[in-house]
């Protein structure tokens, strides 16, 4: 099923400068995996679950989490915890999904992004899918 969320493009923006702006950044679960060389599409009987790695050092970018609403949140190590863009709609301390997301967005992405513009992230079971609403 596929799913919609619709955040603020000046809120956006300063997420992706605070990560920028971090001098360290850290990485999501996927990330830590991956950087430890472990192979995401191998049976789990090949490894235990532990990851050695430190799961910092991840490029600058945004989380997208679902745990206590939807919303973005910068990568960056040291943040304030206030420091978050709430999907319209979609703020509040209630869980969406029956489980917790957490997806990388590359700052890259992220840099056609202008204030007065609404970001639209599209989900479903495959895939992320970012695209701009511009003001007239």
């Amino acid at each position: 099923m596929e799913k919609r969320y619709e955040f603020d493009g000046a809120q956006v923006r300063a997420l992706v400068q605070e990560s920028r702006a971090a001098s360290e950044r850290v990485m999501t679960e996927a990330q830590r995996y991956l950087a430890a060389g472990i192979d995401l599409h191998a049976e789990q009987a090949e490894w235990n679950g532990d990851v050695d790695h430190p799961g910092t050092g991840a490029e600058p970018g945004l989380w997208l989490m679902n745990d206590r609403g939807v919303y973005l949140r910068s990568n960056a190590r040291e943040r304030d915890e206030g420091s978050v863009a709430f999907a319209s709609g979609y703020r509040g301390d209630v869980p969406v999904g029956d489980d917790s997301t957490c997806e990388f967005i590359a700052a890259d992405l992220l840099d056609p992004v202008r204030p007065g513009d609404t970001l639209v992230v599209t989900l479903d079971e495959r895939k992320v899918r970012l695209s701009l609403v511009r003001p007239d």
